[in-house]
């Protein structure tokens, strides 16, 4: 289903996208968070609010929905290993290599960020970045041209949603509400510290990672 036009109290505004996310939805999503929207997005893991990452307007916005405070960062989805590039400042030792063998997957990794990117997505110079195993959740990335900001739909403290219906109700007003075929996974994403040579776990999640992998 497509957005259209609504008319309140005599008001024209324009409805938001809904549907699946497929090829009929990705141009339409893109354009939004191209131009600073905020879509509840399916990913690998658990429905997201996702913006553009090069947009601070909507990074702060995101951040008020969850009422999540300075210093905590978000995750970077990025469509490959080389747009992946584009966020980290170097690969500590053999973690490009090892990633790459392992992405697209339900792992997000924690590394140096370039100073360029905005505080709120790398807080103390390390952002949280993965290539998710959702085809088309890449192939909106990719449409987009840059990495997307991702984050858990939920007020920061409280549990994610788990239906499109519950975040539709709980935040309304955004510009996207897609919803996945099949059930969505309840698991978050692993999260693996490379920054320090020997790779550390931080939060166990969808992927089964192995100390030592």
């Amino acid at each position: 289903m497509a957005s259209g036009v609504i008319v309140s109290a005599g008001r024209i505004r324009r409805a938001p996208l809904a549907g699946y996310l497929d090829r009929g939805t990705i141009p339409g999503v893109a354009a939004h968070l191209a131009s600073g929207g905020i879509a509840v997005l399916p990913t690998d893991t658990i429905y997201g609010f996702h913006c553009s990452a090069s947009i601070p307007e909507a990074i702060t916005r995101m951040r008020d929905l969850k009422g999540r405070g300075a210093g905590v960062g978000f995750i970077l989805l990025a469509a490959d290993t080389v747009m992946a590039d584009s966020v980290v400042a170097r690969w500590p030792g053999s973690s490009r290599a090892l990633l790459a063998g392992i992405w697209p997957a339900p792992l997000t990794a924690i590394l140096p960020g370039r100073r360029t990117l905005d505080p709120n997505l790398a807080p103390r110079g390390s952002v949280a970045v993965r290539v998710p195993a959702n085809r088309e959740l890449r192939s909106l990335i990719r449409r987009l041209g840059e990495p997307v900001v991702s984050t858990s739909v939920n007020v920061s403290g409280r549990s994610p949603v788990t239906r499109i219906a519950d975040a539709r109700r709980l935040f309304p007003g955004l510009e996207a509400y897609i919803s996945r075929r099949g059930r969505q996974s309840g698991s978050a994403s692993t999260i693996v510290d490379f920054r320090f040579g020997t790779p550390r776990l931080v939060r166990a999640g969808a992927y089964p990672w192995r100390s030592g992998e």
